[in-house]
């Protein structure tokens, strides 16, 4: 049960994150300091998630971090970009419609003022490439590889595309929550999904999975376009037939014909000469993260 019970806690660790920083979203007249709050709360996130990855896990942080083959991150940017590429197209078979906006633009925050319109973008994008790394960390570098120690792969990406999931809901208004429930939730299950299916066939390589997930939120936070939808519910059609055919086709890619090996064998020994040195730098802090939080 402690391979379940403790991703649940973490859970409970992020939203206490997540409360406490609630009420400061009204203090912000500027949306650049709240970008750097928002940072900032998710690397608490991050070292929380290195500290379970150490003490309950038992994982090797230089093992988790280990680059174990450039083609498999490559294939994640190039099923980013398609992924992109199938949900636009999509919209457009059901008769939607796209509206260029201007660029850049600060989506979901436009009712804050900006110091510099293209300072606030990159702290925008900084924000979006450091939350999906955490949130790869914490949900498939910790939770999938936890649960499926113990229970499986198939319920390993249940659990952790279902608390990947609940984690987003951090503003603790009934009107936003249930907005998020009727629009959102659906989207962010079926990505953890693909996402965790992702880590499954890449033989547990997290920059896999931050790979994709990076690519998609800066997709996301940069590309202006506004979506207009032909008909109720028709963003859950897309979403649900869009990552049915990322499925499929990852399904056919050979992952696995790409990594070394011993990973092939399931070897978790290799020598950490192996990590090119700036991975090496990267792996003594999250080392040190983790043993500040002892």
């Amino acid at each position: 049960m402690r391979a379940v019970l403790c991703p649940f806690l973490l859970l409970v660790f992020i939203y206490l994150v997540w409360f406490m920083r609630n009420p400061t979203w009204s203090l912000f007249e500027f949306v650049e300091p709240l970008f750097l709050m928002l940072i900032l709360s998710y690397l608490v996130v991050l070292v929380l998630s290195l500290f379970f990855l150490k003490k309950d896990a038992g994982s090797s942080l230089s093992e988790v971090f280990r680059v174990r083959s450039y083609g498999v991150i490559s294939i994640a940017v190039i099923f980013a970009a398609v992924f992109q590429a199938v949900w636009f197209t999509m919209i457009l078979t059901m008769g939607g419609s796209m509206d260029f906006l201007a660029f850049p633009s600060l989506r979901g925050y436009e009712g804050y003022a900006v110091y510099s319109l293209p300072l606030a973008f990159v702290l925008y994008v900084v924000f979006a490439v450091f939350g999906a790394f955490v949130e790869e960390v914490a949900f498939r570098g910790y939770v999938q590889s936890r649960v499926a120690s113990r229970y499986g792969q198939v319920t390993a990406v249940f659990i952790a595309s279902l608390l990947f999931s609940l984690q987003h809901i951090h503003i603790f208004r009934l009107s936003w929550i249930v907005e998020f429930l009727e629009t959102q939730f659906l989207y962010v299950v079926c990505f953890g999904v693909f996402v965790g299916y992702l880590f499954f066939k890449s033989k547990e390589a997290i920059w896999s999975v931050f790979a994709f997930h990076a690519v998609v939120n800066v997709f996301n936070v940069s590309l202006p376009i506004k979506v207009t939808y032909s008909f109720p519910f028709a963003t859950h059609v897309v979403t649900i037939a869009s990552f049915a055919l990322m499925m499929l086709l990852l399904r056919l890619v050979a992952i696995e014909e790409l990594m070394p090996a011993a990973n092939k064998l399931g070897s978790h020994n290799l020598s950490d000469r192996a990590l090119p040195l700036r991975f090496s730098r990267f792996v003594v802090v999250c080392e040190a993260a983790s043993v500040l939080t002892e």
